[in-house]
């Protein structure tokens, strides 16, 4: 256990530069850096990023530690903290959804030919695309469709105005309007 004065000691050494004793400081806090990280899941990610972030804040309370202002454990806790929950709170946000629910085309390929060894299974998923196909040809118009399908196959915004002779704005609309009304056949 490090006494007060050498942890001033070992924060000041570490404000000029010492690796040491920041390293020093970093092993005493741990358990606490743990305990905080445990807490939190970030969607795609593992509990390393937020360990690497939590000594970001870490350091961060290093830096701006004012020994007039408070205890440096408790100043750690917060910074931490703080550090933490706004990476889970940026990371978790509406911003990077799509970033975090993206599959690579190739691997969506090679999952859905993956074999089963559930027949239940198999039979629910084709059940399953059945449904989608069938709302797919009830819900979305012939533009939207064959916007969606051309998007699906790989073309490009550009490439599908050109070969539809349609402007951007309107292939744009179409994806759109096709991607909610899939959407709300999700939901049900």
């Amino acid at each position: 256990m490090v006494t007060y004065k050498e942890q001033q000691q070992l924060i000041e050494a570490a404000k000029q530069g010492d690796s040491v004793a920041l390293e020093t400081i970093a092993d005493s806090y741990k358990g606490l850096i743990r305990s905080i990280v445990n807490r939190f899941y970030i969607v795609g990610g593992d509990k390393d990023d937020l360990l690497q972030e939590a000594m970001l804040g870490l350091f961060n309370a290093v830096i701006g530690y004012d020994e007039t202002k408070g205890a440096f454990p408790s100043f750690v806790k917060t910074c931490v903290l703080r550090r933490v929950l706004s990476v889970v709170r940026k990371v978790n946000g509406d911003k990077y959804k799509p970033l975090v629910n993206y599959v690579e085309l190739s691997e969506a390929d090679s999952i859905a030919e993956s074999p089963t060894d559930n027949p239940l299974t198999v039979l629910l998923e084709k059940e399953y695309a059945q449904r989608v196909e069938d709302a797919m040809d009830s819900l979305l118009t012939s533009a939207e469709k064959q916007v969606l399908q051309m998007f699906l196959d790989g073309y490009g915004y550009e490439d599908i105005c050109k070969q539809l002779n349609k402007s951007y704005k309107s292939v744009d609309g179409a994806l759109q309007r096709a991607r909610k009304k899939l959407l709300q056949l999700k939901e049900q």
